[in-house]
């Protein structure tokens, strides 16, 4: 099934060239690592929407394993009287959940015994049960485990995921959390984290984009959009990627396109950088700015 953390994010802080993420359990900062970044999410589900107290929550929970060695869980939900109800095996976003990963945290069940299991990469989850017959699949989620209440993402939850710039003009309050929303709670078509390993790091471009397709072959041409607020800027960014390569970046300056500044969007292509002016298809003024600017990248 699809996994409860597809809209859930970390906390996230900057650093020069680097971001860390913070763990609301062990309160503390720990590397942008993949596997971390699906912890975090299934840990902000189980906060937020299933409203479990962070005290009944234990990430990398050390074991005792039959052969003498010790093992550590992703994660482990215990119930009110912290016996182990839940154990969790992380796995980074592109690792399919095969009979492998099945094993690895069946093993752990035997040190750790508990009703239920969960294995997930962020994108798809597959829930456990143990019953009379054995560890059982469930077609659903737990009742234990279903959302209680949706999770209250307002400004400051999308400044402290790193989305939007912290001191973000009042005048722009509403406008970003509602790009925020179109882009990060689109039940259509679920972000994923993108890393960009090719482009360079002071662009800071590591982030989780609403990726769509575009164009007559939608298999090979796509755009990516993602809100940035880093450091002192809010940029909106769109990546045109083709046959798998990123091929132009278009960063858009909403302070200063905002300001009505006429260098507010730069272009970034094979053939250079050059400032364009984005001010008729920008989200201040247009319903419709998303298909505009990917009709504007893909033929600029």
């Amino acid at each position: 099934m699809l996994s409860t953390a597809l809209y859930h994010y970390p906390i996230i802080r900057y650093l020069v060239n680097e971001v860390e993420l913070w763990n609301p359990i062990h309160k503390q900062w720990f590397k942008n690592r993949p596997e971390e970044r699906v912890r975090l999410r299934i840990i902000e589900y189980f906060l937020q929407e299933c409203q479990i107290s962070p005290n009944r929550i234990g990430p990398e929970f050390q074991v005792d394993l039959a052969n003498q060695t010790k093992g550590r869980i992703d994660l482990v939900c215990f119930d009110a009287n912290y016996q182990a109800h839940c154990l969790v095996e992380c796995k980074q976003v592109y690792v399919p959940l095969n009979e492998q990963v099945a094993q690895q945290i069946a093993k752990y069940h035997l040190s750790l015994p508990s009703p239920y299991l969960l294995i997930t990469n962020g994108r798809v989850d597959a829930w456990f049960q143990r019953t009379s017959r054995g560890i059982e699949y469930l077609e659903s989620l737990p009742d234990e485990y279903k959302s209680t209440r949706e999770a209250d993402r307002d400004l400051p939850y999308w400044v402290d995921r790193g989305f939007v710039y912290p001191y973000i003009p009042d005048s722009l309050h509403e406008l970003v959390c509602n790009i925020c929303s179109r882009l990060y709670v689109d039940l259509q078509s679920p972000p994923t984290y993108l890393d960009f390993e090719d482009i360079p790091t002071e662009f800071m471009l590591e982030n989780y984009y609403l990726i769509t397709s575009f164009g007559e072959n939608e298999t090979h041409t796509q755009i990516a959009f993602a809100m940035n607020g880093k450091r002192n800027t809010q940029s909106l960014d769109v990546i045109l990627s083709e046959n798998g390569v990123s091929t132009k970046l278009l960063k858009i300056d909403m302070l200063a396109l905002s300001n009505h500044e006429s260098a507010h969007a730069a272009l970034y292509t094979e053939m250079g950088q050059k400032q364009v002016d984005v001010s008729s298809m920008s989200p201040l003024n247009n319903e419709e700015w998303m298909g505009k600017l990917s009709a504007f990248l893909a033929k600029a």
